[in-house]
């Protein structure tokens, strides 16, 4: 009796480590990079699948090894809008799943919104203090985004890194539109088994 206890309680124990040990390797940690929105993002006209980009100002690795050179695009897709009607809220959610290399070559990654800031800032002062915040070197598997209106003009940014989207942009009374160059702080990774097939749902 006491034999076949002791072979449950092992094979509970060794069934506990190995859910723990697939949590663990499912949770990413996300290295950040300043980037620049390509096209304009309109509460009002978006459409559902609509494709969204932005442009990579710096070149990053993440620990996995992956190399994304300055100059790379991060390509993804509108997943939900919702246009205001007679001031009401607006709002548009986006994934970006694909990382483009200049030449063409195409990687699945894993890419959450930290912060955005309105293209009318200065060349010269684009990531300084006063502008904005330094990008995060490193963001945690958990790490969340709640960035009020104000950095964005009347413009709120949500986000999750456990979170399908790469994040949500609401206003409150009316629809918005984000200009090309719009400035983008994205945390990124390659991208998991999960996160590939949850993207191209």
């Amino acid at each position: 009796m006491r034999f076949t206890l002791s072979l449950k309680n092992l094979s509970l124990a060794l069934a506990m480590v190995s859910f723990l040990s697939a949590g663990a390797a499912s949770a990413q940690s996300l290295v950040g990079v300043n980037t620049r929105l390509v096209q304009p993002l309109d509460s009002q006209t978006a459409a559902l699948g609509q494709t969204v980009s932005v442009k990579l100002d710096d070149t990053v690795k993440t620990a996995d090894g992956l190399k994304l050179p300055r100059g790379s695009k991060l390509v993804g897709k509108v997943t939900e809008v919702k246009a205001a009607t007679k001031g009401e809220p607006a709002s548009v959610s986006v994934v970006f799943n694909t990382a483009e290399l200049k030449g063409g070559k195409q990687i699945p990654v894993k890419a959450t919104l930290l912060a955005a800031y309105p293209s009318s800032q200065a060349e010269d002062s684009q990531y300084s203090d006063q502008t904005m915040a330094a990008v995060a070197a490193r963001v945690a598997p958990d790490h969340t985004v709640d960035q009020e209106p104000g950095a964005l003009p009347g413009v709120a940014l949500t986000a999750s890194v456990q979170n399908t989207n790469s994040g949500t942009f609401t206003k409150a009374n009316g629809n918005f539109k984000l200009s090309a160059g719009t400035f983008f702080q994205m945390g990124v990774a390659p991208a998991t088994s999960s996160s590939s097939a949850s993207a191209a749902e």
